[in-house]
């Protein structure tokens, strides 16, 4: 089976990752962009697979633009970092075939082989199914979930881990203290979060933004953290080592 691809938002970082991979494997990739020569329209009338390569805020006006141009045969897929609600709104456009993919990669990655892609079934079984054996013959890491269990696991593995480096670079420059100082007397610990802070803030802000703003499983998971915090600032103020070494017993 040799579909043509339709992916909206395709001159995009991943738009473009994606066009390239799917090229690779053979297939006629249609692209449309703002400005680009043809339509999402146009491009989603002719395509089997139509993919939704735009902004988590940007998927319910896309989709709902471009759903009544698809054929019923074809296929609507997503590939944003949230997915309980851009698949409520795929669903909810269109009648026929949705899949939902998050790929836990960047485009800064040469190959998908070893790479880990999340796929969430919404309706139908053939273009899952097609999707999951190219991702598998091609090297991926397939993994398989509900909608609503991705989104409960990023919400530890992207919204806290996002929301605590982000936090860390704010307290760095709220306290005013030169990075040149703190790279002189850096430890590995606070090297490795630095790294990761710096390397954080220098990818798309929006992106993040959306990545917090968009998953509603992000409040329980910043809840307890909040939680955390208040607890082990209990033991500090409180100078209670024994209860602030049993803490951290447990987490071991």
């Amino acid at each position: 089976m040799k579909p043509t691809i339709a992916i909206i938002g395709g001159n995009g970082q991943m738009g473009r990752w994606f066009t390239r991979f799917f090229e690779d494997q053979g297939l006629e990739v249609l692209v449309a962009d703002v400005g680009s020569p043809r339509t999402s329209q146009e491009v989603a009338a002719e395509a089997d697979v139509v993919i939704l390569a735009v902004p988590i805020p940007k998927v319910t006006e896309v989709a709902r633009e471009v759903a009544p141009h698809l054929s019923p045969h074809a296929a609507l897929m997503d590939l944003t970092s949230v997915k309980q609600r851009p698949m409520a709104v795929m669903m909810s456009a269109f009648p026929g075939e949705v899949v939902g993919t998050h790929p836990l990669f960047g485009p800064g990655e040469a190959t998908i082989e070893g790479r880990t892609m999340v796929l969430c079934q919404g309706r139908g079984e053939r273009w899952f199914q097609w999707l999951q054996d190219l991702l598998t013959q091609a090297g991926a890491r397939v993994k398989i979930t509900t909608a609503a269990e991705h989104d409960r696991l990023m919400a530890v593995v992207q919204g806290l881990a996002h929301f605590i480096l982000i936090a860390f670079g704010t307290v760095i420059r709220d306290l005013g203290v030169s990075l040149e100082d703190l790279e002189e007397f850096s430890t590995p610990t606070f090297a490795t979060l630095h790294n990761l802070t710096r390397r954080l803030l220098s990818q798309d802000a929006k992106l993040y933004a959306c990545i917090q703003l968009q998953n509603p499983a992000n409040r329980i998971a910043l809840r307890a953290l909040e939680g955390a915090v208040a607890d082990i600032l209990y033991f500090i103020q409180r100078q209670d080592a024994d209860g602030l070494v049993r803490l951290i017993e447990e987490l071991k």
